[in-house]
């Protein structure tokens, strides 16, 4: 039996007084079975009591960017969140900039992490280092493939 819990959910508000629209970032709680329960009223941000705690409550709110935004919505019963079916547009330079990011994040790794004394002294980073190049590798492989078979079609 799953536990409910929350994560960080970027949501999309339209402004119907000054036809604005504004994205924020806030707690979004949901049930045991996946169903929103609710979430913050306001925008939260990023803190900490360290500067290490900020830079890892950050790290979570980057993490929302992976998850479809959500749109709030009025309805009769009040708000309530929808994915917003606005965001997920893919266009013809997105498959190359995916290639070109993933080669950056690999020439970075391969450049700065490998060749790092620690690395390079602890087996057990070295093994993890490698898995984690292996897995960008592939990434880049991958994304390879997507822009070649666009660009054949």
């Amino acid at each position: 039996m799953r536990m409910s819990y929350w994560n960080h959910r970027v949501i999309r508000k339209r402004h119907t007084e000054t036809e604005s629209v504004a994205y924020q970032v806030h707690e979004v709680y949901y049930h045991e079975n996946g169903a929103i329960e609710g979430w913050t009223e306001k925008p939260v941000a990023p803190m900490g009591e360290t500067i290490e705690e900020l830079r890892e409550d950050i790290r979570y709110f980057l993490h929302a960017f992976r998850r479809p935004i959500l749109e709030e919505k009025e309805t009769d019963e009040g708000s309530t969140l929808i994915p917003d079916d606005t965001d997920d547009a893919i266009n013809d330079g997105h498959y190359f900039e995916l290639l070109d990011r993933t080669y950056v994040a690999l020439d970075y790794i391969y450049q700065f992490l490998g060749s790092h004394p620690v690395v390079r002294k602890d087996k057990t980073l070295q093994d993890t280092y490698e898995k984690a190049e292996e897995a960008l590798a592939e990434l880049y492989q991958q994304a390879g493939r997507l822009e070649f078979d666009r660009g054949s079609s």
